[in-house]
C-alpha cells in the first residue's frame, strides 16, 4: 500500500475510477497488472503466488523463438475469424500477396462488411444501413473464399476452427472477432437503454431522437474496456446538434456518465482538456469517474454506487464489452480477459496464431492498454498479413507494427476534430488534438466513402 493523496499514481496507471491492480511476484516480476478490473484475472493470479516456483507469464513465446520455417509451403491454409475491420483488411492483403494455390478463408456468422463508424450518422439520420454494409460474399470476385456461419470451436491443439456445418483446418489462424457486446450484464439494459454500438440500436436511437420533444437525454458507460473511445463524446456532441437543428435545444438537458477520469484518457491530458472543454462549450452535463452501480428502468434512472440518481427520459448506452465465448473457451485469453498478443508482430504464444483489433489486449510502455479502435486494427491487419506472406514464402518477417493510430471526433454542424499520435511512445503516448473544422468532417467522409468501395 502506498500513499497517493494527489492521485498523480491513479491517473498514470488507470483509466478511471475502475481499480487498477498491480500483483507483484516474490522474485519482483510483476505477474498481473490490468487496468480494467478482472476479478477471475487477478484470482488466478494470486493463486500463482503459491506455486513452486513462481511461475512467469508466457509472455510473447513466439517472439523468443525462431519464426522461420524450415521451407516455405506449397500451399499454406490460412483462416481469418470475423469480418469487421481487421479480417477484412487481412484478407485483402494476403490474396494480394500470395499466389493463388494458398487459401485464404474468411468466417463471419453475418453476410454483411458493416462500417461501424458510420453508426453515428446513421443514429441522427445521416445515414441509411443499405448505405454502410457491404456483402462479404463479394470477396469471392479477390480470391477469398467466404464461408457465413457461426464459429463452434478453435482447437488450438488440432489446428482446426469447427462451425456449425464443417471443419476447416489451418496453418494460420487469424483471430479477429472483435469485441461481443453483453447489454444483458447490465439488469434493465434492454428495458431502458438503447445500444450505441449496434446496428438496430442505432436505427431505434434514430426514431426516438425524431420523437423527442424535450426532457433529459443521457450517454452512458457502465465499464471498461470499450471501443472506439471517442463513440460516446462523439454520440454526446451529434444529439445536441440534432437538438438544434430540430429548435428543441432549450427544452434537452444532455449528460454524459463515464468512469473515466478524462475523455480518452490514454490519449493524454491535452486531449482530454479539449474534448471536456468542447463538452463544456456545448452546455453538456459531463460526470467523469461515475461509479455506475444500476439502472431503474420503472424510474427511468441511472443510479450511482453511492446511492446518487439521475432521471433520463432517453438513454444511449455503452453496453459492456467481453472477448466472444469461443475466444474465452478456446484458451486464448490471458488474464485479462483478451488476447494477449506480441505488441509488434501480434503472434499470440500458439504457433502460427495471430490476434488483431478489439479482442487484444496490448501493453502499452506506460502500462495502460492500446485502445480498441478500428485504427489499429486496419494498421495490425497489414503487419500479420506481410508477416505471414514472408513465412510462406520460406523468407524472414520483419514487418511490425508501431503502435501509430489516428481518429476523428464528430461535433455536429459538418465539424469534427482530429488526433493523430504514436501510441508506443515512451514514456507516455504522444497524441496531438488538431483545432475542429469542416476540412475534419469531409476527411472522414472521404474516408468512408474510400473505404466502402476499396475492399469490395
Amino acid at each position: 500500500m502506498v500513499p497517493d493523496a494527489d492521485g498523480v499514481l491513479f491517473r498514470q496507471l488507470t483509466n478511471g475510477w475502475v481499480p487498477c491492480n498491480i500483483l507483484v511476484g516474490r522474485d519482483g516480476t510483476v505477474l498481473f497488472s490490468e487496468n480494467e478490473f478482472d476479478e477471475a484475472g487477478y484470482t488466478k493470479a494470486i493463486a500463482g503466488l503459491y506455486r513452486e516456483p513462481v511461475e512467469q507469464q508466457p509472455a510473447a513465446k513466439s517472439a523468443e523463438r525462431s519464426i522461420l520455417r524450415r521451407a516455405s509451403f506449397k500451399a499454406a491454409r490460412i483462416v481469418i475469424l470475423g469480418g469487421g475491420t481487421g479480417g477484412l483488411v487481412a484478407a485483402y492483403h494476403l490474396r494480394r500477396r500470395l499466389a493463388r494455390e494458398h487459401r485464404v478463408v474468411l468466417i463471419d456468422r453475418l453476410p454483411d462488411h458493416l462500417f461501424s463508424s458510420s453508426l453515428l450518422w446513421l443514429m441522427v439520420g445521416q445515414r441509411q444501413d443499405h448505405q454502410i454494409r457491404r456483402p462479404l460474399g463479394r470477396l469471392a470476385d479477390q480470391g477469398v473464399e467466404f464461408h457465413r456461419d457461426d464459429i463452434e470451436e478453435i482447437d488450438l491443439g488440432r489446428k482446426v476452427v469447427r462451425t456449425r456445418s464443417r471443419t476447416f483446418d489451418f496453418d494460420y489462424l487469424v483471430v479477429s472477432l472483435g469485441a461481443q457486446l453483453a447489454p444483458d450484464t447490465v439488469a434493465g439494459f434492454d428495458d431502458m437503454a438503447y445500444n450505441l454500438y449496434d446496428l438496430e440500436g442505432s436505427k431505434r436511437i434514430h426514431a426516438a431522437l425524431e420523437a423527442f420533444s424535450g426532457g433529459s437525454i443521457g450517454v452512458f458507460i457502465p465499464s471498461m474496456p470499450f471501443k472506439c473511445p471517442a463513440a460516446p463524446y462523439e454520440a454526446a456532441f451529434l444529439v445536441e446538434a440534432f437538438c438544434r437543428k430540430r429548435r428543441i435545444r432549450d427544452k434537452a438537458e444532455i449528460h454524459l456518465f463515464t468512469p473515466e477520469h478524462q475523455p480518452m484518457p490514454v490519449a493524454g491530458a491535452a486531449v482530454g482538456e479539449a474534448i471536456a472543454g468542447m463538452l463544456g462549450a456545448r452546455g453538456i452535463h459531463y460526470h467523469p469517474l461515475y461509479t455506475f452501480e444500476k439502472l431503474r428502468p420503472e424510474r427511468r434512472e441511472i443510479v450511482a454506487s453511492n446511492g446518487s440518481a439521475t432521471q433520463v427520459d432517453l438513454l444511449l448506452g455503452v453496453p459492456p464489452h467481453r472477448a466472444p465465448e469461443v475466444v474465452r473457451s478456446s484458451g486464448l485469453v490471458g488474464i485479462s480477459g483478451w488476447i494477449h498478443a506480441d505488441p509488434q508482430t501480434l503472434r499470440t504464444e500458439h504457433e502460427g496464431v495471430f490476434a488483431i483489433g478489439d479482442i487484444t489486449s496490448i501493453r502499452l510502455p506506460n502500462g495502460k492498454m492500446l485502445p480498441k479502435a478500428g485504427v489499429f486494427a486496419h494498421a495490425e491487419a497489414k503487419v500479420v498479413a506481410a508477416q505471414i506472406a514472408s513465412e510462406v514464402g520460406g523468407h524472414q518477417p520483419r514487418a511490425s507494427f508501431d503502435g501509430n493510430g489516428s481518429c476523428w471526433i464528430e461535433l455536429g454542424d459538418g465539424k469534427a476534430g482530429f488526433a493523430s499520435g504514436r501510441f508506443y511512445a515512451e514514456p507516455d503516448p504522444h497524441v496531438r488534438m488538431f483545432p475542429p473544422g469542416r476540412l475534419w468532417h469531409w476527411g472522414k467522409v472521404t474516408f468512408e466513402q474510400w473505404w466502402l468501395h476499396h475492399w469490395f
